[in-house]
């Protein structure tokens, strides 16, 4: 309600390291995708108005209502790292979320009804220099290379630390666009533009 009308819920199945440490396991990625439908599911159910109840597979809702709901609402991106997901954004989404440049997933997600927009995480490292700008990427960013099948997995900090030991910042500037130069970092920036 404050912001406007400008914000966009974005939501997704989770990764290990957000979702595990509240004590139920991780789930498999199809049980995951199936709690990401009832969770999109409930939060239509409470948008539309009124008191609410739901029983899914693995959520439940009793008598819940949203007393002070924006107009309008917001819109909701959803995440997909995969076929399944993108699925799932194009049935219950208004918009898809990707952290990689593939066709297939926005295929999927139009195929499924998808028709709103699509948004993308782009990496990239600006500093005076490509090594600086490298360097920087590598301290703060170098999960980012291990994508998104190996992010979702590790459940804590120390894991990612030892599973990107061995990146370095020649890795980060193969990766990512780095330095100053505007034109690389558009060059980049047009490989996410899949159609």
């Amino acid at each position: 309600m404050l912001s406007d009308g400008r914000f966009t819920l974005e939501i997704g199945s989770g990764e290990r390291l957000n979702e595990h440490i509240v004590g139920k396991g991780w789930p498999a990625v199809a049980q995951r995708h199936e709690m990401l439908r009832e969770s999109l599911e409930i939060i239509r159910l409470l948008w539309s108005g009124g008191y609410q109840s739901y029983e899914g597979k693995h959520l439940r809702l009793e008598d819940a209502r949203v007393f002070d709901l924006p107009d309008p609402l917001p819109r909701i991106a959803v995440a997909a790292g995969g076929p399944a997901a993108a699925r799932i954004a194009g049935e219950l989404g208004d918009a898809l979320f990707v952290t990689e440049p593939r066709a297939d997933l926005i295929a999927e997600y139009e195929k499924a009804g998808g028709q709103g927009p699509r948004y993308a995480e782009v990496p990239l490292a600006w500093a005076p220099s490509v090594g600086e700008a490298a360097e920087s990427a590598r301290r703060l960013f170098r999960f980012g290379v291990t994508g998104s099948k190996v992010q979702s997995e590790l459940p804590n900090p120390v894991n990612s630390d030892a599973a990107t030991k061995l990146v370095t910042a020649d890795h980060m500037a193969e990766q990512l666009a780095c330095g100053p130069d505007v034109e690389r970092h558009v060059e980049v920036a047009r490989e996410w533009s899949v159609r």
